[in-house]
């Protein structure tokens, strides 16, 4: 599963507590300060993996509502219909526009509580996906064996006359 993480670079400590928290994990995260190499269009980059995400992360704080990048990133996100999880870092802060309508984890008093709280509802989100992925491998597996069982009896029926 991709998840994008959308912050300011101000607040990169807390998103690699969330990056070290899921490492060792089928989660593939999307850090730009990590996932985009020199020489590398950073827009063109951000652009893509928000289009390939299944997850889109916002660590929302004072630094991110300043920072020209995040308001984009959310922006491109809800025109997608991106699933947004929203992190905030300071309290007294709401969510802007076209996200303030969602719930949101709270780290206020307790930011490793708020990043594991984070890391349950990617995980959970992954086993969902994974299940979702499972059931259409599923069928379509019961699908080519119902087509291969007709095609094996048409064969049948015409070889034996």
């Amino acid at each position: 599963m991709k998840v994008f993480v959308s912050y300011s670079s101000k607040d990169l400590a807390d998103v690699e507590t969330l990056k070290a928290s899921l490492a060792n994990g089928p989660i593939e995260l999307f850090i730009a300060e990590n996932s985009v190499k020199p020489s590398e269009s950073l827009a063109s980059e951000i652009k893509s993996a928000i289009k390939s995400c299944h997850l889109f992360v916002v660590v929302w704080s004072n630094h991110a509502k300043e920072s020209d990048w995040v308001s984009q990133e959310i922006g491109q996100a809800v025109a997608l219909g991106k699933t947004i999880l929203p992190i905030v870092l300071e309290g007294s802060m709401g969510l802007p526009g076209f996200m303030s309508e969602l719930k949101y984890i709270s780290a206020e008093g307790n930011r490793k509580e708020a990043i594991d709280q984070a890391c349950e509802v990617i995980s959970e989100k992954y086993e969902k996906r994974k299940k979702e992925h499972e059931e259409v491998q599923r069928k379509q597996s019961d699908s080519d064996a119902k087509f291969w069982l007709g095609a094996g009896a048409l064969a049948l029926f015409l070889f034996s006359r």
